[in-house]
């Protein structure tokens, strides 16, 4: 069960009601691996490699390794897809609107406990408008 929380007139909010990569990421990862894909976890794309018409060719990973596709995907900080980024992309305006972009520093803290906390939320504090949470 998840706990659903609602600003009157902002976005709903919900907290698992288990670890987020059991709960969240292993359904998604299962989906692509049972439609063939695969997803590659604690490697480091080191340069996107283009083919001579400008497409992608793969990525090279900072092992030595190069993963070659028919579609990829970045999921990465705005910063680091900066400097991923292939100089001859820069020059194009689709991804010139990448300058406009910075990146936000952002910390999450997941906190498990081993039995279950009064039904009291006095001590959650959020809002769309609040950095942190306590």
């Amino acid at each position: 069960m998840k706990i659903q929380l609602q600003e009157k007139n902002g976005s709903k909010m919900a907290f698992l009601d288990v670890n987020p990569p059991e709960r969240l990421c292993m359904p998604i990862v299962n989906h692509i691996e049972s439609l063939g894909g695969e997803v590659w976890l604690n490697s480091r794309i080191k340069k996107i490699e283009l083919n001579d018409d400008g497409n992608v060719k793969g990525f090279l990973l900072n092992n030595g390794n190069t993963i070659e596709g028919d579609a990829y995907i970045i999921a990465t900080p705005v910063d680091i897809l900066k400097l991923l980024l292939h100089e001859d992309w820069r020059k194009i305006s689709y991804f010139k609107k990448l300058d406009k972009l910075v990146g936000v520093p952002v910390i999450n803290v997941h906190i498990w406990f081993d039995r279950k906390l009064k039904n009291i939320y006095d001590h959650l504090l959020f809002s769309r408008s609040s950095y942190f949470i306590h």
